[in-house]
């Protein structure tokens, strides 16, 4: 660790020790984008603006490197406290959220636990498990030569539109609060080499009959065993 990336780490520290900042650690979802970022704490609903001071710096380099798209929300894990800053834009002050430290960032990971469950209409809900195992999007994209990250979004008209490789799909979507019907689906006529994948990944979506929703992960089943696992993405 260099003496510049240790200075304000220093300083919090002296500042905490006196009294004066009282630092906690903190889980949610972090993005950048247009030379702004975003904190959402896991289990809240309030996105905070975060502040270019303290151990910011840290955390954008580490969110530059990991994000899928630009915008693209991912889990961090921070020591942080709140504080108040003239507004951006207008008059008056605003809550911010000051990175005292940055701990870590994960690429597959989103909340769980008490965060309130995304709604499975209307998300976009990405693919990072497949019949148990993980998928790369950024090797189906390099390796497969697939345009994109496989997805699919339900509109509150129950269509079912994604991606699933090499083509965009379209279906019709039946549920209840357990039970899932998706299709039978449309699709273009794309030829490329991830035909296997989206094979594999609209047989799984069309064969699922029930589904669980934990925090900011869908899981499919089809009877009981888990065929597809998703995590949903805000932009």
């Amino acid at each position: 660790m260099t003496k510049n990336r240790l200075t304000p780490i220093i300083i919090l520290l002296s500042l905490m020790l006196s009294g004066t900042i009282i630092a906690n650690e903190m889980t949610g979802m972090y993005s950048y984008m247009a030379d702004t970022g975003l904190f959402l704490k896991c289990g809240q609903t309030k996105r905070l603006p975060v502040a270019m001071e303290g151990d910011n710096a840290a955390l954008e380099r580490a969110y530059l490197k990991n994000r899928y798209q630009p915008g693209k929300s991912l889990l961090v894990t921070i020591k942080g406290h709140t504080s108040t800053r003239p507004k951006m834009e207008g008059d008056g002050r605003e809550t911010v959220l000051i990175v005292d430290e940055f701990l870590s960032i994960a690429q597959q990971e989103r909340c769980t636990g008490i965060v309130p469950p995304s709604s499975l209409i209307n998300t976009y809900w990405k693919l990072v498990e497949l019949d148990g195992k993980k998928i790369n999007h950024h090797a189906i994209r390099a390796e497969l030569q697939a345009q994109r990250e496989l997805y699919f979004i339900i509109k509150k008209d129950n269509v079912v539109s994604g991606f699933s490789g090499c083509n965009k799909f379209s279906g019709n979507l039946t549920s209840d609060d357990k039970k899932i019907k998706i299709g039978p689906l449309m699709m273009t006529r794309m030829a490329c080499p991830a035909m296997e994948i989206e094979h594999q990944f609209n047989t799984r979506l069309t064969k699922a009959d029930n589904y669980h929703i934990k925090g900011e992960s869908l899981e499919l089943f089809q009877g009981n065993k888990l065929v597809a696992k998703f995590i949903a993405m805000y932009f």
